[in-house]
């Protein structure tokens, strides 16, 4: 509920966990918590796939992988955004990113996250 108005200003419609779609093909999750984890595998759909963003440090979550884990063939893969991973790698230059990165930005929906400013020295 915190971030409903960073959803609204994005567009994006918010949902609790409880009545998110389930039989999805693909849940991002980037909740950091176990009972989010275990929500996002609970709402896949056969042979679906959890693409985690969370970042947990040192915690170690615990992730079920028991019930219906391996009986719907589920698929976790990690997402590490500091690196391009090297299957994509080939597709475009750093330069070529970057230069999307940059057009992206100025889309005004990524004010939103916004929050204040901050001095940079020249």
């Amino acid at each position: 509920p915190a971030r409903a108005p960073l959803a609204a200003a994005l567009g994006v419609e918010l949902v609790s966990p409880e009545a998110a779609a389930d039989d999805c093909d693909v849940v991002v999750h980037a909740s950091a918590t176990e009972a989010g984890l275990a929500r996002g595998l609970q709402l896949l759909g056969r042979e679906g796939e959890l693409v985690e963003m969370s970042w947990y440090g040192t915690v170690a979550p615990r992730v079920p992988l028991g019930a219906e884990f391996h009986a719907r063939r589920l698929s976790i893969r990690a997402s590490q955004v500091g690196a391009v991973a090297p299957a994509r790698a080939a597709r475009r230059s750093t330069a070529d990113r970057l230069a999307v990165a940059v057009e992206q930005l100025t889309d005004p929906a990524f004010d939103a996250f916004l929050t204040s400013r901050s001095p940079f020295a020249t």
